[in-house]
């Protein structure tokens, strides 16, 4: 957690920072990321640096952070307004706006690898932690509304349920990160939409059958 004083710059001055940060981060690993080169990027000197962070992963902990709120802010996931006719639309739209969002950050995917292959640093591996658990947090939401509006299936016990999406969700997501490089700019557009497409088909509640007459 960045000190008081480095929450209390300027919006702009902490973004440009913190988007260093993250572009040294996601090119060299953070392990492989020299603090002296990291400082040296961010235009600070060492005691500059030490007045605003505690160490390296009190820096990447909060770039993490910052990362994680710019794709997925907490207003986008306000699901008690979602409706029946619009519920899956609507959640697609979310995934293609977070989408739109990495497009603009080159860096993003470099440093997200950091989710599935976290340094052996236990801060890190906390803070790796909690990202997943809001996440977790998120597909409950969505979920329960989608319950309670007559969109995902009832059939399971939630618990179960959760279970399978968080699986597919992490399988599908740390092959992504780790094979995006390779994959085609088309590829890149459509396999987010066809692996949305695999999730809905397990989770959504199917049509009554029509007895034949």
């Amino acid at each position: 957690m960045p000190r008081p004083r480095f929450l209390n710059l300027d919006a702009a001055r902490r973004n440009r920072l913190l988007e260093a940060a993250a572009d040294e981060f996601a090119a060299h690993g953070y392990e492989q990321a020299s603090l002296n080169k990291v400082i040296e990027r961010l235009g600070l000197s060492k005691g500059q640096f030490y007045y605003y962070f505690d160490d390296k992963a009190d820096l990447f902990g909060a770039v993490l952070d910052w990362a994680w709120r710019r794709v997925l802010p907490d207003t986008l996931f306000d699901f008690s307004r979602l409706e029946a006719e619009t519920f899956w639309s609507t959640l697609e739209q979310f995934g293609e706006g977070s989408r739109d969002v990495v497009r603009t950050m080159p860096w993003w995917i470099g440093l997200w690898r950091h989710l599935y292959h976290p340094p052996e640093d236990p801060a890190i591996r906390q803070v790796v932690a909690e990202k997943f658990e809001l996440g977790r947090q998120i597909q409950l939401s969505f979920v329960r509304r989608g319950q309670e509006i007559g969109c995902i299936r009832r059939d399971l016990p939630d618990d179960l349920l959760l279970a399978v999406i968080s699986a597919f969700d992490m399988a599908a997501d740390r092959w992504l990160i780790d094979n995006w490089d390779a994959l085609t700019s088309d590829q890149r557009e459509t396999l987010p939409h066809q692996l949305f497409s695999v999730v809905r088909r397990m989770i959504e509640l199917p049509p009554p059958t029509q007895e034949a007459g």
